[in-house]
């Protein structure tokens, strides 16, 4: 049984195309469940249309993405869950298409490739990632790319032996429970399909980015460290600061941290590679 869990917090103006992407399925789901993180827009008439097709969940006060998404791990009926965030979409054959490929890969989660999307722009193009069929460590210590809010189809059992998100994180929950989930399981899928379209925000906090940053370096750095993975996080570290410092239009840090980040790794960066492939596509 397959659950899809959407958490939403005033997306009364996008909610309906996530839905509808998800009755689209090729492969039907089981349960649409919606959680509402004490949204005060106009939220409930936007899923009156869908009154027999969702299961409705409320927060009645605002807790935040990640105990949302907790909430639906709790209430979800599915034995597989499957994240929504509440302004992207699928594709039709998404969850047909992630089954199969973990049930011939032999993994309990996988997330897929997806189309992003900026803001006032109308269509997009697949996100580049240098992925194999399986994620690890040498992977994720680099950062959270593949949109998990969107793209994870995971055994509820997996997320909960993990306990869930953590609900500490101002932002980046993802990326510390994708490095959770691969110490759990020793392995996470990616197909490398564009099976979901991921919107862009325009309204991102600097403040709870950095402070993300910090919690992760503050949870995972022992682990990593003793790993190997110690110079590695910290390239990743300061190449998501420089990212921050971006959003506050301080372009002259956010070049030194892109420095530091070569520096702390020059080879084998491919965030990095990620910026200059992009540059030159533009051109």
């Amino acid at each position: 049984m397959i659950s899809a869990v959407i958490p939403a917090y005033n997306r009364a103006r996008t909610i309906g195309r996530a839905i509808d992407s998800i009755v689209a399925q090729t492969r039907a789901v089981d349960e649409i469940l919606i959680v509402d993180d004490a949204s005060t827009d106009d939220l409930a008439a936007a899923l009156e249309p869908y009154d027999e097709t969702v299961r409705l969940v409320r927060h009645e006060k605002n807790r935040g993405a990640s105990a949302a998404r907790n909430t639906g791990i709790a209430e979800a009926k599915g034995d597989m869950i499957a994240f929504l965030d509440s302004d992207d979409v699928w594709t039709p054959e998404k969850i047909a298409r992630q089954m199969d490929f973990m049930a011939e890969a032999e993994v309990s989660a996988s997330c897929t490739n997806f189309k992003v999307i900026p803001p006032g722009e109308e269509s997009g193009k697949p996100a580049w990632r240098p992925y194999d069929e399986i994620l690890d460590l040498t992977d994720l210590v680099w950062g959270c790319y593949v949109s998990p809010g969107s793209t994870l189809l995971c055994r509820r059992s997996v997320l909960q032996k993990v306990s869930g998100y953590d609900v500490s994180f101002p932002r980046y929950e993802d990326w510390d429970l994708l490095v959770r989930m691969v110490r759990q399981e020793g392995k996470i899928g990616f197909l490398n399909e564009p099976l979901a379209t991921v919107y862009l925000g325009t309204h991102l906090s600097p403040e709870a980015a950095e402070g993300g940053l910090e919690r992760m370096e503050a949870k995972h750095w022992n682990e990593l460290a003793g790993d190997g993975f110690g110079s590695r996080f910290q390239s990743a570290l300061a190449f998501n600061l420089a990212s921050v410092r971006r959003l506050e239009g301080d372009y002259g840090s956010m070049l030194l941290e892109l420095a530091r980040c070569y520096w702390l790794y020059p080879i084998g960066n491919w965030p990095l590679r990620v910026i200059l492939r992009d540059r030159f596509r533009r051109r």
